[in-house]
């Protein structure tokens, strides 16, 4: 077996945190799904006994890393430190691969400095004897704050490690972008940095294209050793984990929350069904115009990070067209007209925003008929956000106008300021009209029982588009379609712009019906 410290690419690791249904089968699992390193996280196996008999009669024949994780760094060690090194010492004996000790353990702890020479190489390569050890990987952990990056970095970079490892807690997706940029400045394969939770996805996934020496995994949800961990099926399925290379272009989806979305699969399938070299994450940015600002004047700072385009979703549409005009880059006169960008393009002279939502409505709408036969149709629109105005700019487009409902008034009479139509008290929404248009987030997962409307004030003779595409069918469409009325699903307004979305950032046609299969195949669950 290769030296685990020889590696030339990045690993999968998935950690084994627990004895049932025995380690053994619990490993075989996760080779099967794709493993190549595997993590004994002893700390919360707790039956000792069951690791060693595994060490000594079943181990497989991939490299795994013993850890023994304290409770002051996430982990459930309780004992002394004298009882952990002899734990160390007496199953690290038997087991060719890596050791993880955390950087403070190794600071205090003159006995284990002193110890881990039998069972561990360093740095120096050279000295290694023909006896196999195991590499050292010199661990910190912070489950507060991202902040405590760079002095983590500067402390466990002075330490006799083969691997140096730095996980941190990421606010949001600024914080991710901070720990990609740090393990590629890394030497390629010694080092392993992650940024932990939701917002730090993008480091789990993007560790192939920043030569990490591992990305850990988890076999299933319910088997996660640390907060935002993806399963092995997501990484490698999802984002297509096998073909990422550091020539792999970064593209993404910015918004708060976006664990809901399907933009990730869709376009990462789509890029890699046309032979194209991307990987599309999820960057969740936190809410105000000062969170996106930090996000992207970070992006824009590190074109090294190969981010080349991005999708922007609530509550960040508005703040992207703030952000291109504040430092004068371009905007299409559709975006400026809808006073919101869905769709950011690193340009050769910058950035460019576009709103590619107006061309997912009238998509939407053209697959119930002819867009003509919508003038003369009485309209009620439901929001007053980004994607309201993307709702009025296409009608308006074809001469339609609407009544807005708002919870706030004063912003249905801005959009009616801005593109004609009847701005109407919130409370009088479940009045009859021939097409009523959700443009709120009412009903998006994970409120699948919300409704923007009551019941009452859906007849036969409505036409109701939820622009909502996750669930595809919302509670407003499933009470529609009990009433009798004629619906269109989000999804088609998610394929028109997303199919848009694509043409813009490669160049290229989008293929409608690739989509809508993609689409179809994410929200059947299959």
């Amino acid at each position: 077996m290769m030296e685990p410290w020889m590696s030339s690419r990045t690993l999968l690791a998935v950690s084994v945190t627990h004895d049932s249904p025995g380690i053994a089968s619990q490993v075989r699992a996760a080779i099967t799904a794709g493993a190549e390193v595997v993590e004994l996280r002893v700390d919360l196996i707790g039956d000792i006994e069951a690791v060693r008999d595994y060490l000594r009669d079943e181990r497989a024949d991939v490299p795994h890393i013993l850890t023994i994780r304290s409770s002051t760094e996430g982990g459930a060690w309780e004992g002394d430190d004298a009882a952990r090194i002899a734990l160390i010492e007496s199953l690290g004996l038997e087991l060719p691969g890596y050791v993880d000790i955390e950087l403070a353990t190794w600071e205090r702890s003159a006995n284990l400095r002193q110890k881990v020479g039998l069972v561990c190489a360093r740095t120096d390569r050279a000295s290694v004897d023909e006896r196999p050890k195991n590499a050292l990987i010199m661990s910190c952990h912070d489950f507060e704050d991202a902040a405590s990056l760079a002095p983590l970095l500067t402390s466990v970079g002075a330490a006799p490690a083969a691997v140096r490892k730095v996980a941190v807690m990421a606010r949001d997706a600024t914080d991710a972008l901070h720990v990609l940029n740090a393990q590629r400045q890394q030497a390629p394969f010694e080092a392993i940095l992650i940024a932990m939770g939701p917002a730090g996805v993008a480091t789990r996934v993007l560790a192939r294209k920043f030569n990490a020496m591992l990305t850990f995994a988890t076999v299933d949800v319910d088997s996660a050793s640390a907060p935002g961990q993806l399963t092995l099926d997501a990484l490698r399925h999802d984002y297509h984990w096998d073909e990422i290379s550091p020539d792999t272009r970064v593209f993404g989806v910015l918004g708060w929350p976006v664990q809901h979305s399907l933009s990730p699969r869709v376009h990462t399938a789509a890029m890699r069904a046309a032979g194209i070299d991307g990987v599309y994450v999820p960057f969740p940015v936190r809410e105000t115009y000062a969170d996106f600002v930090r996000f992207m004047d970070y992006a824009d700072a590190h074109p090294e990070l190969d981010l080349q385009g991005f999708s922007v979703t609530i509550p960040h549409k508005a703040h992207a067209l703030r952000w291109l005009t504040a430092h004068e880059f371009s905007v299409s006169d559709v975006a400026a007209r809808c006073g919101a960008v869905n769709t950011l393009v690193r340009t050769a002279t910058g950035w460019h925003g576009d709103n590619t939502d107006v061309v997912g409505v009238r998509h939407a709408l053209s697959t119930h008929g002819p867009l003509s036969g919508l003038r003369g149709t009485k309209v009620h629109l439901i929001g007053a956000g980004g994607a309201a105005r993307s709702v009025l700019a296409a009608l308006s487009d074809l001469g339609v106008t609407a009544h807005i409902f708002a919870r706030r008034h004063d912003q249905a009479e801005e959009l009616t300021n801005a593109f004609g139509g009847h701005a109407q008290p919130w409370a009088d929404r479940a009045a009859a009209c021939d097409l009523l248009i959700n443009a709120t987030p009412i009903g998006m997962l994970p409120a699948t029982e919300e409704s923007p409307v009551p019941v009452t004030c859906l007849g036969p003779e409505t036409l109701v588009f939820d622009t909502v595409y996750n669930p595809r069918q919302t509670r407003l469409l499933r009470d529609a379609l009990a009433r009798g009325c004629a619906t269109i699903a989000g999804d088609a307004m998610f394929i028109g712009q997303a199919a848009a979305q694509f043409e813009l950032w490669h160049q290229r046609p989008a293929s409608l019906p690739q989509f809508q299969t993609l689409v179809d195949r994410l929200l059947a669950g299959t």
